[in-house]
């Protein structure tokens, strides 16, 4: 069962998306658990456990890119559409890690494109949540690579690891890390880090900040590399029509 939440103050809209969702459960045999809210303050109470959650950016009371922020605070895991009249909203909000995004007004066949997405990347990230394990200083530590913030190191073969509300000492250099992790997610902006890109919450000149408050620096040698890199690791992220 795949949940699904819409959230705009257009009662029109909900119902087109429902109409759509409900279309696509019949044709393509997907079952689908669909709640509508007509607020971000309603959807916020919610426990946020969604698979896919359609917002609208421009509503009354709090709008779509602040109730996108107070959920990648409580929440990383939901894919969020923006449902908006104004496609430039897609450059204010990369923080979020958009998973698409639909312009008003739309045809039927837009809701099914992005469900054909959703299907699709569910299934291709369906296995097992990668787990790798690294040399703690009293023994292995398996970490779950996506709850891994930043590493930092410290000299002498030691590596600092930041996860959301944790940090753990291992040891070995950067070029190790980079070989284990195998993951695109992951980029060193610094000699002395790596960061994980899921995690930066925002960019001030040659600095970087977490979703949980981590500072980590840019070396100037390695700001259009880590440009590059971050345009790429974004532009994964918002799909346009």
């Amino acid at each position: 069962m795949i949940s699904i939440a819409i959230c705009d103050d257009d009662k029109d809209v909900i119902a087109q998306i429902k109409k759509c969702i409900s279309e696509y459960s019949v044709s393509h045999s997907v079952e689908f658990d669909v709640h509508s809210f007509s607020c971000g303050e309603k959807l916020l109470e919610t426990d946020m456990n969604y698979d896919l959650i359609f917002l609208d950016i421009e509503m009354s009371g709090i709008d779509g890119l602040k109730t996108a922020q107070m959920i990648r605070q409580i929440d990383r895991r939901s894919r969020i559409v923006y449902v908006t009249n104004h496609s430039e909203f897609a450059l204010r909000s990369y923080s979020v890690h958009p998973f698409d995004f639909v312009v008003k007004p739309f045809k039927d066949e837009r809701i099914g494109n992005v469900l054909d997405e959703l299907i699709r990347y569910l299934s291709e990230n369906s296995e097992k949540d990668v787990v790798i394990q690294l040399k703690g200083e009293d023994g292995p530590l398996l970490l779950a690579l996506k709850n891994i913030y930043v590493f930092e190191y410290t000299g002498n073969r030691r590596i600092t690891v930041y996860t959301k509300s944790e940090t753990h000492r291992i040891r070995g250099s950067l070029s190790d890390i980079f070989a284990l992790i195998n993951s695109e997610s992951f980029v060193s902006p610094h000699k002395s880090f790596i960061i994980n890109m899921e995690h930066i919450d925002k960019l001030n000149n040659f600095t970087l900040y977490t979703t949980n408050g981590l500072e980590v620096p840019i070396a100037q040698k390695k700001l259009k590399d880590f440009q590059n890199e971050f345009s790429r690791f974004i532009k994964h992220y918002i799909r346009q029509e």
